[in-house]
């Protein structure tokens, strides 16, 4: 049933006064009604104030994902602060410079760490006397920690209707009633683990259980989903890709679901293919494209639709959501240009980053930095962030049409391809797939296998093949790949002098 109000936290509350006993998460081993989860953020919310948190104060959460982490989000909306999640497992002094950068009233921890210097959340009284606090739309809801992609990530500031659009056309676009059932894998630091499977089963008024998310889970996650008769998951793709290779489906049953975003990164078709039929859940994976910046959905394959794949594999990501404009700025060649986005959920700008905000908010469109393509039938397909994609011949080429044929190869664990200033090769950029091989794979047969992978699927070799170690192809936080950052440490030697590469291997002469 929907709920109109103004804020998150009203949204809770009305939710807890309509169905107190109703399941609203489950780790496994507690369950919590949406009555008993006001109630805790309610004395929780009360032990913040008599730590001097107040409205629009902003608050670094530094807390590993699950039912802590969602009882401080909704006490932070109760004071109408404003919290900020990071990812809590990386080095300490990392996370203070992360956090430090939204310059936080206060840091919630779950362990006590000095170099943190922050509130150890068991620590904060439990006080159910929190003033009243009006709820207003224009407040900030949250800052959203971009990707990072394209170096270091900026915080989105997400105002409360912003949110609140985002989950609403979620709601439609996907068809989301109660007799769904969520399973989270996500962690709540990125935005499809916070707007699907944090906010999401409060506005929509579903169970969701939480399962700690990494690689090492991917079995229970799917395990549960078998057993709770998941309907809606979520991940990206190499979650998908790494659940077919991981997860034995012997005993497993995901014969409820019917919806299964697959974003965040390039969705790839053999990713679809392999783990639908892997587990025997054809149309499940639904691709959807979306952003911080957006406040996550920009658009998504519906359930019951058909894939669309172009003549060059790309896999369309489906028609916007209801309420939300997209429109390509074309540049020459074969259509493709940035995508632009218009919508109620299109952010505020980046927190004290002024300059940033009037570059990617401009004339009332978020202009992504992503380059992509709409059909006819306006689909939309993406190609990659715009630093990242390649050029061949002049023209726009998708880091993802070499990674998926180079990922094809027996015993590469990850590639990625980026394109290197000339060298002698020519006046063109050189393009080169870069392969991290699993332990005790002999580099000279894995290159040149990746070689002639490339040029079957796409008709030409890549100028270079590296074969690296594993861990050596630099990510972001959330698993997908850093473009620039890659193709840096291969122009300046940083992987060579770290002994990552195992082999460089020129296909041409």
């Amino acid at each position: 049933m929907e709920i109109d109000q103004p804020t998150l936290y009203l949204i809770l509350a009305e939710r807890a006064h309509r169905s107190p006993d109703a399941l609203a998460f489950s780790d496994g081993s507690t369950r919590l009604s949406y009555g008993e989860l006001r109630r805790e953020v309610e004395a929780l919310a009360g032990g913040l104030a008599r730590l001097g948190v107040g409205r629009q104060d902003r608050v670094a959460l530094l807390l590993p994902a699950g039912l802590d982490f969602i009882r401080a989000f909704f006490a932070l909306q109760r004071l109408a602060a404003i919290p900020c999640a990071f990812d809590p497992s990386v080095p300490a002094a990392t996370a203070v410079r992360r956090a430090s950068r939204v310059r936080p009233r206060l840091v919630l921890t779950k362990a006590m760490d000095a170099v943190l210097r922050g509130v150890e959340l068991d620590a904060v009284p439990r006080d159910r006397t929190a003033p009243p606090i009006p709820g207003d739309g224009e407040d900030v809801a949250f800052l959203q920690p971009t990707s990072g992609t394209s170096g270091e990530p900026r915080a989105a500031v997400v105002l409360q209707r912003n949110a609140i659009a985002s989950l609403r056309m979620t709601r439609e676009a996907i068809g989301i009633g109660p007799e769904d059932v969520l399973v989270s894998w996500v962690p709540p630091w990125h935005d499809l683990g916070l707007l699907r499977f944090v906010l999401g089963p409060v506005y929509f008024g579903v169970p969701c259980h939480l399962v700690t998310p990494a690689i090492r889970t991917l079995p229970l996650w799917l395990q549960t989903a078998s057993e709770v008769r998941a309907t809606i998951l979520g991940a990206p793709d190499f979650a998908w890709r790494l659940a077919t290779r991981l997860v034995d489906p012997q005993g497993l049953d995901l014969s409820a679901l019917r919806f299964a975003t697959n974003g965040g990164e390039p969705v790839r078709r053999s990713t679809i293919a392999a783990f639908e039929e892997r587990f025997g859940v054809p149309g499940a994976l639904r691709p959807g494209y979306g952003l911080a910046e957006a406040t996550l959905g920009v658009s998504a394959l519906r359930p019951g639709e058909p894939l669309r794949v172009d003549d060059r594999g790309n896999v369309s990501c489906g028609r916007p959501f209801p309420g939300v404009e997209v429109r390509i700025a074309e540049e020459p060649g074969d259509g493709a240009g940035e995508i632009l986005v218009r919508g109620p959920a299109v952010f505020a700008g980046y927190f004290e980053a002024g300059e940033a905000t009037a570059e990617t908010l401009r004339g009332g469109w978020l202009h992504t930095g992503d380059i992509g393509r709409l059909d006819a039938d306006g689909h939309l397909y993406v190609l990659g962030r715009r630093r990242a994609l390649l050029k061949r011949g002049g023209a726009p080429l998708a880091p993802r049409e070499l990674e998926e044929a180079a990922a094809g190869v027996p015993g590469v664990r990850i590639a990625a391809a980026v394109g290197l200033p000339p060298g002698d090769l020519g006046a063109t950029e050189e393009i080169a797939v870069a392969a991290e091989a699993d332990p005790g794979t002999e580099p000279s047969r894995l290159a040149g296998e990746v070689a002639a992978a490339v040029e079957a699927a796409l008709g030409f070799a890549p100028d270079r093949v590296v074969v690296l170690a594993p861990r050596s192809i630099p990510r972001t936080a959330n698993g997908k790949i850093r473009h620039p950052a890659l193709r840096r440490e291969l122009i300046e030697g940083d992987l060579e002098r770290r002994g990552a590469v195992l082999l460089s291997l020129r296909s041409r002469s």
